[in-house]
């Protein structure tokens, strides 16, 4: 894998001056001395990875331990704080400094490479997922559709308004409620709660706290019971990444983004049900 950092090692050997029977030569300083070798030019190179801070939404919280071990396969290490993309954003405005930043809202990656958060031409577009409805185990509530969300007497968890799960999960309601007029009423009726981001919807559902709740398919975990929303009533998340302008290893942000992009992170999230980026 490139890194874009190097030391280069040069051993240089100087031979002393000969010995000489009259008075000993006066060499200037900065003067090299007729015997000595030119400086080598072909000694191995070492790269240099070093600890990577990375900022990570929580729709990626699932994955963020096994990204940081496939990651020291590249001789560096991932130190990954898991948050709310809008927080983070905010905290980079802040004087935040990680090394890289993923976002979960391409407005929020937009707007922090208007303000210079991040570097503007390192931004990428690093994959996609989509949601899926999570069900108690068993599927009690007798849910075999998305449109029975709406059915009266269910339990259904959302998240939060303000994270992107929930505005991944509003354009999937607008197209739902274009061919069932009146779903998202039922549904908001049937809310129980409203949780802080994917992994507490899928722990409470899959426990049996609630009948169901909408979740993205790359957080569910395989033994879990789940009912899928089909493509044309479905909606996606789109996931980028960039180096933060601040950032303390700018090198090591280009190893780590290379890495979760063309290298073994991509085969990783691949694996893992995530979606290529859009051309």
């Amino acid at each position: 894998m490139p890194i874009t950092r190097r030391i280069l090692l040069a051993a240089v050997a100087v031979a002393p001056l000969a010995a000489c029977a009259q008075t000993p030569a006066q060499t200037q300083p900065g003067t090299p001395t007729s015997n000595a070798p030119a400086p080598s030019t072909s000694a191995a190179s070492t790269p240099v990875v070093g600890e990577v801070v990375v900022y990570m939404p929580g729709a990626m919280a699932a994955h963020s331990k096994p990204i940081a071990a496939a990651f020291t396969e590249t001789g560096g290490t991932a130190s990954i704080e898991v948050g709310h993309t809008p927080v983070q954003r905010e905290q980079l405005a802040k004087g935040a400094t990680p090394d890289v930043w993923l976002a979960a809202n391409p407005k929020d990656m937009a707007s922090a490479s208007e303000a210079g958060l991040v570097v503007a031409d390192s931004v990428r577009q690093l994959a996609r997922t989509k949601l899926v409805i999570v069900v108690a185990p068993g599927n009690p509530g007798g849910i075999a559709s998305v449109t029975d969300l709406a059915k009266p007497g269910l339990k259904v968890l959302l998240a939060a308004e303000t994270l992107p799960i929930w505005m991944t999960t509003t354009k999937a309601f607008e197209k739902i409620e274009a061919a069932h007029a009146g779903f998202t009423d039922g549904v908001l009726a049937n809310m129980v709660s409203r949780e802080m981001g994917v992994q507490p919807i899928v722990t409470k559902v899959t426990k049996g706290e609630a009948d169901a709740g909408i979740v993205f398919v790359t957080d569910v975990p395989a033994d879990a019971d789940t009912v899928e929303i089909p493509d044309e009533l479905n909606a996606e998340l789109a996931l980028s990444i960039a180096t933060v302008t601040a950032a303390k290893n700018p090198a090591g942000a280009e190893a780590f983004i290379e890495f979760l992009t063309d290298g073994a992170g991509a085969t990783l999230l691949t694996d893992a049900g995530y979606l290529p980026p859009k051309a």
